[in-house]
């Protein structure tokens, strides 16, 4: 589980290259770029448009007036030189909206395979950036980089602000947290084979400078990811394993394919459930997927229904507008009203659920029914904060805008967007932890599960 090497695997190579493989294939399908001046005011204006029809968090971003920065950004996009900076002003336009499912996506996408970061993964803990995981490349040897670092300059700017100003004004995931664990890749990302000048300091408190080279994706290896990556791209997307006392640890990678739900019954199946005094689910670092593939799951640790979420969608009547009446909601319930107990073996006993800054869209959806009605002890950070059924449409060049359409409540009208769901128990990594590969937040979840009943 804290193992600090990269963990090299064909799969996730194959992954990358299907990824780049779709990214040129929409490119090729899109708008030519062109740099007219109708062409650039067509794009942003259909960022602000889609924005304006679709957007349901309005009523919480009372501070920004939508149209007056369309207006404000207008002129900023006509004036961009090339496609690159053009998209630089579309990106930093749609992060004003701050919702983690609302972006703009440069052509190329996040993998294009002109960029590239050094081979390592960073983690912000608390307001510290330390550097969790390496691969043992002859650069990183040579620069003495190992689990633990912290980062405290990138390109002579403090790291807090550099990573503002380079990466969070491009694209927010709806909360604080969220950007830094989310969008952390980016923080050292550039040209391909460029080195980046970073200072860190030791475990001693000794602050050195260092020059990395971006060069994570090479001809014998697969590319770099951070965990999030990872679990997305899992192989198999489920993984269990027997703890001691009884106790059994499941990780759950993503919900991105019915291929998840098949795999984690095929090992819930083999379980003896008579002898399993408590289970552990791990959910830190899983992106989300699709909620039908989390309520089969869901499904196996209920004895009962439970309520599924609200969802509430902008609801346009042109009429009803100029009639002077209040915007108006579609409302109804994520799937089913209630979510069903699975038929077959279930497990009822002592459940608790490992949280984190990553655990983000659907991984959220499948959490809230366990914390609305209290089945399982929440261990770790709040998550990230946002889900919600985005809507895509193509922008000039190959990229593309997508933007949330629903927001989602508890069952009780609870919000949770923006802010994420508190854990019952928080646990938080420190740099020693890392530099010592301890996992202190699984470690409390054993804990829970020995003193249950106390």
């Amino acid at each position: 589980m804290n193992d600090s090497r990269f963990p090299s695997g064909v799969f996730l190579f194959i992954c990358f290259f299907v990824l780049i493989t779709f990214q040129f294939v929409a490119a090729q399908s899109a708008e030519p770029w062109t740099g007219t001046v109708e062409q650039k005011a067509a794009g942003l204006s259909t960022v602000w448009a889609e924005a304006k029809y679709n957007f349901p968090f309005f009523d919480q971003r009372p501070d920004l007036d939508w149209d007056a920065k369309y207006k404000e950004y207008l002129p900023k996009a006509l004036a961009a030189q090339d496609m690159d900076a053009y998209y630089d002003v579309l990106c930093e336009f749609a992060a004003l909206l701050k919702d983690g499912h609302t972006a703009v996506n440069k052509p190329g996408g996040p993998f294009n395979p002109a960029f590239d970061w050094p081979p390592l993964e960073v983690q912000v803990l608390g307001d510290q950036y330390i550097i969790a995981r390496v691969k043992e490349t002859e650069d990183i040897k040579q620069n003495n980089i190992n689990p633990g670092l912290e980062i405290v300059e990138v390109k002579g700017q403090p790291v807090e602000d550099y990573y503002q100003s380079h990466v969070v004004k491009y694209e927010s995931r709806g909360s604080d947290h969220a950007d830094k664990a989310i969008n952390i890749y980016k923080l050292l990302r550039g040209p391909k084979d460029s080195k980046v000048r970073v200072k860190v300091k030791d475990m001693d408190g000794t602050i050195r400078s260092i020059d990395l080279l971006r060069n994570s994706v090479s001809s014998t290896g697969a590319p770099y990811f951070t965990r999030l990556f990872e679990w997305y791209m899992a192989n198999p997307p489920v993984e269990m394993k027997v703890l001691n006392d009884g106790l059994i640890y499941i990780k759950i990678a993503n919900f991105d394919s019915d291929n998840t739900v098949a795999e984690f019954m095929k090992l819930f199946d083999e379980l003896d459930l008579s002898s399993v005094k408590g289970i552990v689910l791990d959910i830190r670092f899983n992106p989300g997927g699709n909620d039908q593939n989390a309520w089969p799951i869901l499904g196996a640790f209920i004895d009962e229904p439970v309520q599924s979420m609200i969802w509430k969608s902008p609801r346009h009547v042109p009429a009803l507008l100029a009639w002077g009446n209040e915007p108006e909601w579609e409302t109804g319930f994520l799937g089913n009203e209630y979510i069903q107990p699975r038929e077959g073996k279930r497990y009822s006993g002592p459940l608790v659920v490992l949280t984190g800054h990553s655990t983000y869209s659907t991984a959220e959806d499948f959490l809230i029914p366990l914390d609305y009605t209290d089945r399982a002890v929440l261990v770790g950070e709040i998550t990230a904060g946002s889900t919600g059924n985005p809507h895509r449409v193509q922008l000039p060049g190959g990229g593309n805008f997508r933007v949330v359409t629903l927001k989602t409540l508890y069952p009780d009208g609870k919000e949770w967007v923006g802010k994420g769901i508190e854990p019952d128990i928080v646990v938080q990594k420190t740099p020693r932890d890392v530099f010592g590969g301890k996992d202190p937040v699984l470690e409390k979840g054993i804990d829970v599960l020995k003193n249950w009943k106390n």
